[in-house]
């Protein structure tokens, strides 16, 4: 009982940990392929440098937040001491900071959609599109590895590995 608690959490804490890493490129290069694709105009350009700019400044805060719970998950692994209300809590937090920072990235995408033009918005209705399609490969390898390692632990526990 104690072995799969463990692993539970250790999913959990894994899951976190690969939600959150998104990493930053500078603002000068965010977005590049993007705004050649759109041919935006140079007032156009400064406003979508600015909004990916203003979102970094955002999503600091909540990536240190998320970062320190999954610290603290990690020093109750590390422990063996697993306070269940405090797993949820921590966890449940996390979820919320999370989603957030989902719904912190769709309203920038809606500012950014609004100082387009209509050939425009189409193009970056298109990229949205293919966006939401790699994150659904990725989350996909990220269930198939957790699936993964659960098989190998139940087989280990089967064979008395330790």
């Amino acid at each position: 009982m104690k072995k799969t608690a463990l692993l539970i959490v250790g999913i959990v804490f894994l899951a976190q940990v690969v939600s959150a890493q998104q990493p930053d490129m500078p603002p000068i290069q965010q977005g590049r392929h993007i705004v050649k694709a759109l041919k935006l105009t140079p007032d156009q350009e400064k406003k979508f440098d600015d909004l990916n700019l203003e979102h970094q400044k955002a999503m600091v805060d909540v990536r240190a937040k998320i970062a320190k719970n999954q610290i603290e998950l990690k020093g109750m692994l590390k422990d063996g001491n697993v306070d269940e209300k405090k797993l949820l809590q921590l966890t449940n937090e996390n979820s919320k900071l999370q989603a957030g920072m989902k719904e912190m990235g769709v309203k920038k995408w809606i500012e950014i959609n609004k100082m387009l033009d209509k050939d425009q918005k189409e193009i970056w209705a298109k990229h949205l599109l293919r966006m939401g399609a790699g994150m659904k490969m990725m989350k996909e390898r990220f269930k198939d590895g957790a699936r993964k390692m659960m098989m190998e632990h139940r087989m280990q526990n089967r064979r008395g590995d330790k």
